[in-house]
Formats: structure tokens, sequence, C-alpha cells
């Protein structure tokens, strides 16, 4: 696979290999493709005259990956690149989760129960992240207590724009109240809240200065998130739900980049602002979809034993993600963590 063989600490004769534990990666059952494929309107799945099928989703239109629903060639893949478990979850920039509840409901629990039915197959092979209807926050509520008591999942993936401000992330407390009382664990994933949806769309309405520029619509992905790790770090939101963890995705977005800043801008604006308040404890992040640079830099600003593996899969290759714990210039006991046992003390900690 691409000269990666094994998960490694090290190169040379004295390199470590071992199990890891992948943190970001994404499952369609195909059960919910099969609904996907029934719609008319965003999100969909278009199947071509050719047999080709195309994925319209609301950022944009590609090819329809089949590895989305083949999870026997995921449990392969898993085997062969030495990945103990993988966490999986709703595709959150899909954009189901964020539909009027009419339709997220139907969708969310298809996704939720075929997923329960994998974990059953291949128990510890994977763990489970309930999807939940954004528009009405009651019903996710009880679709997240629903998931954790029949089917032992472990949390549950939120769109990170409901993070945009503290004011948002309170309107989310039904979701952390049964969060904190069962130690449940969040991921807060790139993904639309139900008001930024635009009804009635077959295909994208992708912006013109977006057009065939991939460098700002990433940009825009990682500001959003940047966006949300902000909120999480320095408003009081968290203190209410000791209990819980949660991770946000691609290393928190900008924020390394700009942590400094902040920090800087307290000083003359707001003394006393602590770089990182007291609700990092309960935040992590991981490595999706990015490289040894940006992970290295992220290791000076969370901490290593704060960040996690991340593959992205599948949109991202699970080798790039372990070639960017391998080659970051960190030391070998942080890429330890990172590739395993930050992960496997989350998990421990929601079976205890």
């Amino acid at each position: 696979m691409n000269g990666l063989p094994a998960v490694t600490l090290a190169t040379g004769s004295g390199a470590e290999s071992f199990m890891a534990i992948d943190m970001h990666a994404h499952f369609l059952p195909p059960e919910l493709a099969d609904m996907l494929r029934a719609r008319q309107y965003l999100p969909r799945i278009e199947k071509l005259s050719n047999g080709a099928e195309l994925f319209h989703r609301p950022f944009g239109t590609t090819p329809f990956d089949p590895s989305y629903v083949d999870i026997e060639q995921r449990v392969q893949l898993l085997e062969s690149l030495h990945i103990e478990t993988q966490l999986l979850s709703l595709p959150g920039l899909i954009g189901i989760d964020s539909l009027p509840v009419a339709e997220s409901l139907p969708m969310t629990r298809t996704f939720n129960d075929a997923l329960a039915g994998v974990l059953r197959r291949f128990p510890g092979r994977f763990a489970g992240l309930a999807g939940l209807p954004m528009a009405n926050i009651a019903e996710a509520a009880s679709e997240l207590k629903r998931c954790v008591a029949e089917h032992g999942f472990v949390g549950a993936i939120l769109p990170v724009n409901c993070f945009a401000t503290a004011d948002e992330a309170r309107k989310l407390a039904p979701i952390f109240e049964v969060g904190n009382a069962d130690g449940l664990h969040f991921f807060v994933h790139p993904g639309r809240r139900p008001d930024e949806v635009q009804p009635g769309l077959s295909r994208a309405e992708v912006r013109p200065a977006w057009a065939g520029t991939q460098p700002l619509r990433a940009l825009t992905v990682q500001t959003n998130v940047a966006n949300a790790t902000v909120t999480l770090l320095y408003s009081d939101f968290l203190d209410a739900y000791p209990d819980v963890s949660l991770h946000v995705a691609n290393l928190g977005g900008t924020y390394p980049m700009i942590e400094e800043r902040i920090v800087n801008l307290s000083r003359v604006r707001r003394p006393g602002l602590p770089s990182i308040t007291e609700s990092a404890r309960q935040i992590y992040t991981d490595c999706g979809s990015l490289g040894p640079r940006a992970l290295r830099m992220a290791v000076e600003v969370f901490g290593a034993q704060k960040i996690l593996l991340g593959s992205d899969t599948p949109t991202f290759r699970i080798e790039w993600a372990l070639a960017t714990v391998r080659d970051a210039k960190i030391s070998v006991g942080d890429k330890a963590l990172i590739l395993r046992e930050n992960a496997a003390g989350l998990l421990r900690r929601r079976e205890r």
C-alpha cells in the first residue's frame, strides 16, 4: 500500500509496528445510498445512462465513489494497514443531517440502524457515531438517546457551523445534556446548520468565485472549522457539560496558525485572556486531510495528547494520514499518542 505496510513510529531496524485507531472516517450504508438515488433534490445520487453515478452534494458534484458503501472492502483495507478500530460517522458535508426534519429523520435513522448492523457484524473493528436530525433539536436528542441505548454508539457527529458562535452552540443544549449524562463523544465536522440549507436545488449553485477554485473552497471550510474551535475554546459553553468529550476535525482548521495572534491581541485589548481556556481539557482534534507540517504546528499549539489520527476516509486515503504522522518532525512518544493512545483512552472512557 504505497510503501506503508505497517504503522511505524520511526524508521530503521528499531521501528515499532502496532495497531492504530482512526477517529475520522465516513460510511454511507447501501440503504441510505438507495434513498439518495430516489431523491430529486440535494443531496442526491444520479445514475447516468452509461451506468456511472454522480454524487450531487451542496458544495458540488463529483463521481460517486463506491467505497463509501463497501464495508467488506473497508475491513480488508483496515487489516492491511494495521488499523485496529475505525470510528464511523455520517459523511457530514453531504448535509443529510441539516435537511428539514421530515427528510432528515428517516435518513439519519436509516444510517444509524444500518451502522449498528455493521458494528454487530464486525465487533471491535468499528465504533459508531450517530447522525442526528439537526433541524429539530428535541428529535435529535431523542435519536441520540436511542442510538446509545439500542446500538451502543459512543456519541454523534455535529455540523461545524452549529458552533459558529456561542449563541448558536447553546441551541444544542438538549443534545449536550444527553451527552453529559452518558459521557458521550461528539465529532465536530464540516457541515451546514439547517438555516443555511437552500431547498429545492437539484444541483449545487457554486458561486462564480468558487468555480474551479478548489483552494478557495478548502480555505472556506477550514475557516469554518476554526470558528468552531474558537467558540469551544474561548466561551463558557462547555462548562455545563464536564463529562462530554469532543474532537474538532482537521486540526482545528486555521486556528493553530492564528493562535499566537489571539494571544497578542489579548495583551492589547483584553489582558488576562488565556491562550486556551479550561474548556480545552475536553477538546481534541484530528489530523484528517492535513500533512506533517500542519501536524507539527498543531502539536505545538494543542499538545500531542490532544490530537487523534484521522483519515477522512473515503474522501482521502488512510495511507496519507499514516504518512502524516510518520513523517512529522515530532517525537516518537507524540506519534504513539496520536496514532493510538489518545483515541484508545477516549473509547475506554465511554466503555467505563
